[in-house]
């Protein structure tokens, strides 16, 4: 795949990364990496985010190459802008957000690389995925290692580090494969800084994100004989702690602390009115074929998707979908 994608990026000249909507680690990374690649090779790249660049994430780009999306001021016109328009790090287009309508009318060469499970490729004109992957910035490492010589600039080798922490909980879970692992001890050799990766993308909280989070948490359901945890957030929450969508990152992990719970489910109302689900497993629990029926995905141990409000009647869809996805693992 990697030797097709390579090819693929020689033949064009002018890119527009983006990756999917509320952008994390992974996304973030990846697209940064990927970028000082096409650079490097004499490309024209701009990469784009929506709604922002997230706080925890803004030190990976100390060039300022991130720009966020505006559809009525200077992003008016960029679907005309490039020959080729990536996302990295989404498994359908739809992730983009306020960015879809502009990607179904572009006329450049639609492509996504990915690391996520589909069933087939929808909405691209090149797909080039690995889901045997721990993350899109490990496969943006394997293209850079068989076709840049080292040492490899600075800024990719954070982001590229980053990503790989980000998508596997600082490599705690089950998806920090040995080969990841050999990657990672790679970029540390040249430069990548495990204590400083970590203090970015993990202690950079505000208050507001710490109230908000004992909130939610004093909300937590359990049920399936306590094998499943459910955590619900509204918009009233967000404005009662003062805080806003990127303090929500990672607060799916935390019912995973509970022994007993196998799967832990989060729930919030996005501004648009839809309900997002994010789904977390410890290990036995397929959560990707959960999120499937709601027109989402990702991974077995961690998937997502969009239903529609209101909040309680995504609950009571999502519950009775993990329930019988618990029986069916389980027992």
């Amino acid at each position: 795949m990697l030797d097709r994608f390579a090819a693929f990026l020689d033949a064009h000249q002018r890119f527009l990364l983006t990756t999917h909507e509320n952008p994390d680690g992974d996304g973030i990374g990846a697209s940064i990496g990927l970028a000082a690649y096409l650079r490097s090779h004499g490309k024209e790249v701009r990469m784009v985010v929506t709604p922002s660049i997230p706080e925890n994430l803004r030190w990976l780009d100390e060039a300022g190459l991130a720009e966020a999306y505006e559809p009525e001021g200077r992003h008016k016109d960029l679907a005309a802008w490039p020959d080729v328009w990536l996302i990295t790090d989404a498994s359908e287009p739809h992730r983009l957000g306020p960015m879809h309508g502009a990607f179904e009318s572009t006329k450049a060469v639609r492509a996504c690389l990915d690391h996520h499970l589909k069933d087939a490729p929808k909405g691209f004109d090149q797909e080039f995925t690995d889901a045997t992957a721990s993350a899109s910035a490990e496969l943006v490492h394997d293209l850079v290692a068989t076709r840049m010589a080292k040492p490899w600039p600075p800024a990719m080798v954070r982001a590229l580090y980053a990503g790989m922490v980000a998508d596997t909980g600082n490599f705690r879970f089950s998806n920090a494969t040995p080969k990841l692992h050999r990657a990672a001890a790679e970029l540390i050799e040249m430069g990548a800084e495990p204590a400083r990766t970590f203090q970015g993308l993990y202690h950079t909280d505000t208050p507001q994100k710490v109230k908000l989070w004992g909130r939610a948490m004093e909300g937590l359901r359990l049920v399936e004989e306590n094998r499943v945890a459910l955590v619900t957030v509204s918009l009233s929450d967000l404005e009662a702690c003062g805080a806003n969508h990127e303090d929500l990152d990672e607060l799916v992990q935390q019912p995973m602390r509970l022994k007993g719970v196998e799967v832990s489910a989060l729930l919030y109302e996005a501004n648009d009115g839809r309900i997002k689900l994010s789904l977390r497993s410890r290990e036995r629990v397929d959560v990707n074929a959960v999120c499937k029926r709601f027109g989402g995905g990702g991974h077995r141990l961690a998937s997502g998707a969009k239903l529609d409000g209101p909040l309680t009647k995504a609950l009571a869809t999502v519950q009775g979908a993990l329930a019988e996805q618990v029986a069916k693992d389980l027992g």
